[in-house]
């Protein structure tokens, strides 16, 4: 499978010729805010990946963290860690000798001694969380020592059967951006895009993915999704379940959703069962490339959890929804 063909499908405006992998068009964001005239781009010129204008000069608008405080500068944010599951004050939760930003960013678990990060070259994962008014969509990538300063990244997104795509431009006083070490004298990159909920409010549910790789190389090597859904106006992400969820339900695998209120969202509706979480299971029945079907085959409130069950995860058994898949994205 043409990787490149798969990525270019997806980021190529309808009504614009293709550029090639690394042309004008290879750094795009989704259009959810309209910032004006600025634009931003991702240098991979120097000793980091860092934010440049349309001139090549440096941005100096983007912060490292503000209003988003990290205590063990392990590149993820405090709130962030607490939705993870985490410890906000220790650097390497399982005390593997990897962070737990790292993990995040290498895909392996920042929660489990025995998940360690593998492969080599750059990689990429996707969270997200609720912050003030709006969905703060969290980009980690992290660079080993031979591709600092190598790396780029792909991003779009997938909303109401439509892939969204931009040139990475106009966020430049809405993001944030920090770099921190990791192993073996590597680096974390951590980005993080600020999202108006109504962008997942109309459609109902989005999910944002990204592929990352050496531009040097020209090659992908990793790539990774997080689904976004509204009920209620309460945001709502869809991750891979964790142990404890593969302890309580039937069989093995399988996803939950997690309430991601941000500090002025509403208030979690009195339908909402409270320590709960809503688990679900899928098969893939259809698709198009990159873009899979599935459908809802076991659906149920798990007990024991510190957050709520949102009252329609039972009724969501039998319904389909699409997603990415984001090996496919890479040519796997």
């Amino acid at each position: 499978m043409d990787h490149d063909n798969n990525l270019q499908a997806l980021s190529q405006p309808a009504n614009e010729a293709p550029t090639g992998r690394f042309g004008a068009c290879s750094r795009w964001l989704v259009p959810v805010v309209s910032l004006g005239a600025g634009a931003l781009l991702l240098s991979t010129v120097g000793d980091v990946l860092g934010p440049v204008d349309e001139a090549g000069d440096p941005v100096l608008e983007l912060s490292a963290g503000v209003g988003s405080p990290d205590f063990d500068s392990d590149g993820l944010t405090d709130a962030q860690e607490l939705l993870l599951g985490t410890f906000p004050f220790v650097a390497d939760s399982d005390e593997d000798g990897f962070g737990d930003g790292e993990e995040v960013a290498r895909q392996s678990d920042p929660r489990d001694l025995y998940s360690t990060p593998d492969g080599a070259g750059v990689s990429a994962n996707l969270t997200a969380r609720g912050e003030g008014s709006a969905l703060q969509l969290v980009m980690l990538v992290y660079e080993p020592s031979e591709d600092v300063g190598d790396s780029f990244v792909r991003l779009g997104a997938l909303r109401g059967g439509q892939v969204s795509t931009v040139p990475m431009a106009r966020f430049a006083s809405y993001m944030t951006y920090s770099t921190i070490p990791a192993s073996a004298g590597g680096q974390l990159i951590s980005i993080e895009l600020p999202v108006h909920p109504s962008f997942i409010e109309v459609a109902d549910q989005v999910t944002f993915f990204l592929a990352a790789g050496n531009a040097v190389s020209q090659s992908y090597t990793a790539s990774a999704k997080v689904d976004i859904s509204s009920v209620e106006g309460i945001l709502l992400m869809q991750r891979f379940s964790a142990a404890q969820v593969q302890l309580q339900a039937s069989q093995g695998g399988g996803s939950v959703r997690q309430p991601i209120p941000g500090s002025s969202s509403p208030s979690i509706p009195g339908s909402w069962v409270p320590g709960s979480i809503c688990f679900q299971r899928s098969a893939v029945v259809g698709g198009n490339g990159p873009i899979m079907l599935h459908q809802v085959i076991e659906a149920d409130c798990l007990q024991g959890w510190d957050t709520f069950c949102v009252s329609n995860c039972s009724s969501a058994l039998g319904s389909t929804y699409e997603t990415i898949d984001p090996i496919a994205l890479i040519g796997g």
